[in-house]
Formats: structure tokens, C-alpha cells, sequence
């Protein structure tokens, strides 16, 4: 290829949000119609693409371009963070590499090359990526693919903090083929609690959100579209029809067939459809001690984002566990997820800009 800059992504559609927020439904519903492709999350403009010098203009060689093959090759076998290995996968390295080379051979190349090959179906003319911690990143992302859409799942962090502290795998993965999975698995959701505080979570959910609307006021609500979880589900038909004039879709009744896939309460369906039973769940599993942490440090943000405060009457002995417990809990969670935040001084400081 000549040129080096050569993006070949028409309008791609970037899926982001806080985690937990309802990205899973959306990716379904967008890959619900028969001319879009919405690969599962890669991590990519927040992973290993800070890693890479020049990643959209310069050519990859010797092992930067088998640890970026690798990245990729690996999600084939299982999905992001749960040890996937590139030679175990669907896709095969000189496929992957034979497209890249065509798009350019950068590390941009690579992550073109892997959606659109996920697509596996030549009806699809419109490609993108789901990757929930993305919201850090869509100014990267609008830079790279400047005719991108970004499509924002926002979603109450009450909600939010209930469905992490209690996400448990429910199905959906092919453990008879692949039995070491069941291990990861168990691992994830270890992962998962020692993550898990009240004051991290709201901490984290502030930065998203605050990433998000700060994003839509920047680029403007023709590059960026900010979905409501409790709007959507409550009445699917006309927001999705909405979403597909966003994004010069013809509506079709097949995005509304969504999987229920990485549920922390149901179990993984297949032809599930949209359901409004997470909205308010989260008033019976969070008790006013927690619910009080978490609109103490996301209050601004809530009501920004129009979600009302709940009158709790939390504990004194409570509140003062909550905060004290925090920096212990803080230190924790970055041990558990050190092996995934790519770039440390990066990732943090995307994080830090809008709390």
C-alpha cells in the first residue's frame, strides 16, 4: 500500500460507556442489522495502542508486530483479559496479516484488518468496536477516523455499582471445547470483587460520564450520540428507530432480537430481547450506606446526567468504614487489574481529566 494513512473504515461506529451500562445490549442490537458489524471489545485505543510509537503511520516490524498479532489472534480464542491464545483461535496470522499489510501494515492497519474480519459476512459495509473504557478515548478515536460515530450508553451508577459487585458468569462461553476457560472464569470474577468498593466505582463512573457528556459538548451531537440504559429499555421501538436516523440506518425488527449475554442476574439467551428488570434492582441489593458513598462523590454527574438523588439515611458507622476502607480498597483493585491498563501513566491520566 502507498499510503500509509489509508483508512478504509467508512463511518465506522465506536460503542462506549461506563462498564456495566448496557454496551453488551448495544452491541447486539447495532450487529442486529444486516449491513453492521460491532466487534466485542478490544481495548485497543486504551491498550496497546499506547504502546505503539507513530500506530497510524508507522510500518510494524520484527516483535512490535507479533505482540500487536498476537494481541488480536488471542481474542479470537477467548475474550479480552481472559487469556486467550493467538494460536488457538479462529483467525488465522497470515489472513490477519495479508489485510493489515493491504490497509498499511500500522498498528491501526491491525485493528482495521481484525473488525473487519470479524464480520465474516460480505453483506456488512459498516464496521465498528465495543470497548466500554473507550470513553476515555473517543477524542483519540474522532482524530483517527474523523467521519466516526460514537454511540455512548449511559447508565445509573447506582445501577452501575450493583450490577459489578455482583457479576457472576452466567453462560455463554463454550466450556466443553475449551474446560481451562471454566478457570479464568472463576479468576474474572475474583477479579471482579476485589475490584469491587462503592467510593471506586462512583469514582469511576464520575470520570466516564464526566468523559462522555464532556465529549458530546466538545465534538457535538452529530459525532456523538449518548443513549439513556433506562430510556432504552423501557421503550425499546423508538429509541433504536431514533439510533438508526443517528446513523442513516433503515430500522429493521431483527435489532431488537438482543442476546442477554454478560448479565450479573440472568442467564445467557440467546434470543432474549430487551428487558426492563435491571432498571430499579438496584434499590433492593444496595443498602443507603452505599447508595449515600456513591451520590456522595457522583452527585454532579448524576444530576447532569438526569438521574435524581435517592434520601437515604446511611450510618455514621457506615460512612466512616466506607471512606476509611478506601484507600486499602483503591490499592487492591490496582493490583487486580495492573496486567490491563496498557500505558499506566496514560491510562491514569485519561482517567484523572475529568474527575
Amino acid at each position: 500500500m502507498d499510503n500509509p494513512n489509508f483508512v478504509p473504515l467508512k463511518k465506522p461506529i465506536f460503542v462506549v460507556g461506563p462498564s456495566r451500562s448496557g454496551t453488551d445490549m448495544m452491541r447486539e442490537l447495532l450487529t442486529g442489522h444486516s449491513t453492521v458489524s460491532i466487534a466485542p471489545e478490544t481495548h485497543y485505543f486504551d491498550d496497546i495502542r499506547t504502546t505503539v510509537e507513530a500506530p497510524a503511520t508507522a510500518v510494524l516490524r520484527g516483535a512490535e508486530l507479533r505482540a500487536v498479532q498476537d494481541y488480536f489472534l488471542a481474542q479470537t480464542h477467548r475474550p479480552f483479559g481472559h487469556g486467550g491464545e493467538a494460536d488457538k483461535g479462529w483467525m488465522h496470522r497470515d489472513d490477519l496479516a495479508a489485510l493489515a499489510d493491504e490497509l498499511g501494515g500500522t498498528a491501526d492497519a491491525y485493528f482495521e484488518a481484525y473488525v473487519m474480519m470479524v464480520a465474516k459476512d460480505d453483506s456488512v459495509s459498516i464496521f465498528g468496536e465495543k470497548t466500554p473504557r473507550h470513553v476515555f478515548r473517543i477524542g483519540d478515536m474522532l482524530e483517527r477516523y474523523p467521519d466516526a460515530r460514537i454511540v455512548g450508553m449511559m447508565r445509573d451508577p447506582r445501577a452501575v455499582t450493583a450490577s459489578y459487585r455482583d457479576w457472576r458468569n452466567q453462560g455463554g462461553f463454550d466450556l466443553e471445547t475449551d474446560p481451562d476457560h471454566a478457570v479464568i472464569l472463576e479468576e474474572e470474577m475474583l477479579r471482579a470483587r476485589r475490584s469491587y468498593h462503592p467510593l471506586i466505582l462512583a469514582t469511576l463512573w464520575r470520570g466516564q460520564a464526566g468523559s462522555m457528556l464532556s465529549a458530546y459538548k466538545e465534538f457535538g451531537p452529530d459525532r456523538v450520540y449518548i443513549q439513556k440504559y433506562e430510556d432504552l429499555v423501557a421503550d425499546p421501538e423508538p429509541h433504536v428507530r431514533d439510533l438508526c436516523d443517528w446513523l442513516d440506518l433503515s430500522f429493521s425488527k431483527d435489532m431488537m432480537n438482543v442476546a442477554m449475554s454478560n448479565s450479573s442476574f440472568s442467564n445467557f439467551n440467546d434470543a432474549h430481547g430487551i428487558s426492563t428488570e435491571a432498571v430499579a434492582r438496584w434499590k433492593k441489593r444496595l443498602d443507603d450506606t452505599e447508595i449515600a458513598l456513591i451520590q456522595s462523590v457522583a452527585k454532579a454527574k448524576m444530576i447532569e446526567a438526569g438521574y435524581a438523588l435517592e434520601p437515604v439515611s446511611p450510618t455514621l458507622a457506615g460512612r466512616v468504614k466506607g471512606y476509611g476502607t478506601f484507600p486499602l480498597a483503591l490499592g487492591r483493585s490496582f493490583a487486580a487489574n495492573k496486567d490491563r491498563v496498557g500505558n499506566p501513566v496514560s491510562y491514569l491520566a485519561q482517567r484523572l481529566r475529568n474527575l
